[in-house]
């Protein structure tokens, strides 16, 4: 009896082990990296990079037929594979190229409205994130390396909200004219990240103010100020390797660019100078013993930035050519101020724009101040945004 009792046991161990095992569960997706948890969670597409749950390998997704997706490894065979054991890494890169909408006899004929309103109520599913501090959201720019491409370094800019909280953001680029040009828009998801563009590097000799409002529609949330934040983004830190850092948002090394900061960020960025020599003075940091005054040495470089927004802080009611007159006044006060100074270099930095304040700088140049010589300033420095004048 014992040893039939124990054979009867066996068909009900199975199947526990069979359940328990093989069938296709959950249990591991609370083991996905950061990597792949901050990514949307719309439908597979084709064109997604993707990765397998219970397999080694991935690819990018050719096709989705039902619940199979259709994976092209790297060695270019095509994997089918179940849906629930797909992990999205990233999402496939929207085409820049408008497609132009239908006319006939030359007028346009309008898109269906349905067709757009469900683009713009249909809500993603949300992942909510809950050990992030929602007092404390952070949101980003990333930049990662694209490559050459044709003699040209170029990279991947992307956003990460890194929150659980909806973002509508704006990046405008500030032109010489003190007016703002719109570069990108649109709605983030909590704990996403997007692409946005590829740019060539020595482009990016830029300022762009980024602007943040948070939301939550899951639950009452605490309000926060809509962010505005100026980023001063330098094309010669594109150029460095070790400008590239390993991260939790990317399996590749990237520059991040914190646009929403966080407390101890801010309160860092508030403590002036004197408070810092304070704080390191109590800690044993500096003597306080003060050195011996050195005699002042001339800077080897001048950097001058010539932008308008770096010599007003309100350019309003200003016309184009009052700004302009601004500019041109801190040139020629520089000139003058080093014009005994044999041997200094003097760095304008003007910016590309359309090209008037730089022309009117090199006017100068050839006119007024004939006997200094100039050339461009380094392209890996400053890229084609500035004048180096010798004097």
């Amino acid at each position: 009896m014992y040893n039939t009792f124990r054979i009867d046991l066996l068909p009900v161990a199975f199947v526990f082990l069979f359940v328990w095992f093989v069938l296709p569960g959950n249990q591991q997706t609370f083991y996905l990296c950061k990597k792949d948890v901050i990514m949307s969670k719309k439908d597979i597409q084709t064109g997604d990079k993707v990765r397998f749950l219970n397999d080694v390998g991935g690819g990018m997704v050719t096709r989705v037929e039902g619940t199979i997706v259709y994976v092209e490894d790297e060695i270019g065979f095509e994997v089918p594979m179940p849906q629930h054991e797909i992990v999205i890494v990233e999402r496939a890169r929207k085409s820049s190229d408008e497609k132009p909408k239908p006319s006939v006899s030359g007028a346009i004929i309008e898109e269906n409205s349905e067709d757009i309103e469900g683009e713009l109520t249909d809500e993603e599913d949300v992942f909510i994130d809950e050990n992030h501090d929602d007092n404390q959201p952070r949101f980003f720019l990333a930049f990662l390396n694209a490559g050459n491409k044709n003699g040209s370094q170029y990279l991947d800019l992307h956003l990460i909200n890194d929150s659980n909280y909806i973002c509508l953001y704006l990046v405008t680029e500030m032109g010489d004219d003190g007016l703002a040009r719109e570069l990108f828009n649109g709605r983030l998801q909590p704990n996403t990240k997007e692409f946005l563009d590829s740019v060539r590097a020595a482009k990016l000799d830029v300022n762009w103010l980024v602007q943040v409002l948070l939301y939550r529609k899951d639950k009452s949330f605490r309000l926060f100020e809509p962010v505005n934040e100026t980023m001063k983004i330098k094309a010669n830190k594109f150029f460095r390797d070790n400008s590239f850092r390993a991260n939790d948002f990317f399996y590749e090394k990237a520059v991040l660019l914190s646009v929403m900061k966080n407390e101890l960020e801010q309160q860092i960025e508030n403590i002036s100078r004197d408070e810092t020599r304070k704080i390191l003075e109590e800690k044993g940091e500096f003597s306080k013993v003060k050195p011996k005054d050195k005699p002042k040495q001339k800077p080897a470089i001048i950097e001058v930035d010539l932008h308008i927004h770096e010599l007003l802080d309100d350019t309003r009611g200003l016309s184009n050519a009052d700004m302009l007159k601004v500019q041109l006044d801190r040139f020629n006060a520089v000139m003058e101020e080093n014009a005994n100074n044999k041997g200094q270099k003097i760095v304008f930095i003007h910016g590309i724009g359309n090209g008037t304040l730089k022309h009117e700088v090199r006017r100068q140049l050839n006119s007024r101040y004939k006997k200094h010589n100039f050339q461009d300033a380094s392209f890996r420095e400053y890229g084609y945004g500035a004048t180096m004048v010798i004097i």
